[in-house]
């Protein structure tokens, strides 16, 4: 344990979608703005994509982190590797219904029925799946489109988002009646190196940081590295303050980054 060495109250760095460590730069916060915006005002469908370790599954922990349960029912699909029906049957248990019938249309008549009472109460629900690229099925995201027709005249009784790895996008295309039913885009890429340099500030100081930990050529070759990739920078970061603890040092300087760099790449096959 590192905690006590740097003076910190928790782990600054762990890979978890704890809302709390949601850091909101430019990017982050317009995608964050846009997917509140499409539930809010009750629009079909949102796409969030990114590149793996980006912060997409952190940013959907902090969408339902501004929900106001009692308006917004929620249901969270997180690892959609179901059939078409398994699925129906998955969100109709989340809806609240513990003893999901066998047939497909009862299945559907009574995610209706939620969807219905939930807008005649003032809500409205929202249906998101997580890591949506692992969906082989096209009858699967047939069965999410077709659940966009659970609509008023004027408005839809649900809103469906999508998140998931950049390939999401590419299925996107491949099922036009789909994608023209999703309303609000939007892809997260790599932090910049100043980014990078706010991102390691941000996650310290939440965890009660109160002093500088890491040098800046550290920085500079952590970023190097990492190419501004959120998970990528909290592993390394959090493997950089057990051995600087371990070490008893006062900064994080650039002599550990290179270490675990060279360990990572067997040898030191990342060019400095």
């Amino acid at each position: 344990m590192y905690l006590e060495f740097w003076e910190l109250s928790e782990k600054p760095f762990e890979n978890t979608p704890d809302p709390r460590f949601f850091f909101q730069s430019r990017q982050h916060r317009e995608a964050l703005m846009r997917i509140l915006y499409s539930i809010h005002e009750t629009k079909g469908a949102a796409l969030l994509t990114g590149e793996y370790g980006c912060g997409k599954t952190t940013l959907i922990r902090t969408v339902l982190s501004e929900l106001d349960p009692m308006l917004y029912p929620v249901v969270l699909l997180t690892n959609p590797r179901w059939t078409a029906d398994e699925l129906l049957r998955e969100i109709l248990y989340q809806l609240g219904t513990d003893e999901v019938p066998d047939r497909k249309s009862d299945v559907l008549h009574l995610i209706n029925e939620h969807l219905y009472n939930h807008l005649s109460n003032g809500k409205h629900t929202v249906l998101i799946v997580d890591e949506a690229q692992v969906i082989d099925d096209p009858m699967t995201f047939e069965e999410l489109r077709l659940l966009l027709n659970f609509q008023l005249n004027d408005r839809f009784m649900l809103t469906l988002v999508f998140s998931g790895q950049p390939e999401l996008r590419q299925k996107m295309r491949d099922l036009p009646q789909l994608a023209q039913r999703i309303a609000v885009k939007y892809h997260l890429v790599p932090l910049d190196y100043e980014e990078t340099v706010q991102y390691i500030e941000y996650r310290l100081a939440l965890a009660g940081g109160m002093r500088e930990i890491f040098t800046q050529g550290a920085v500079e070759d952590l970023y190097r590295f990492t190419k501004g990739i959120p998970r990528t920078i909290n592993n390394l970061c959090d493997l950089a303050l057990a051995i600087g603890a371990g070490n008893r040092m006062n900064r994080v300087d650039r002599q550990v980054i290179h270490s675990i760099i060279e360990s990572e790449t067997a040898g030191g096959q990342f060019e400095w």
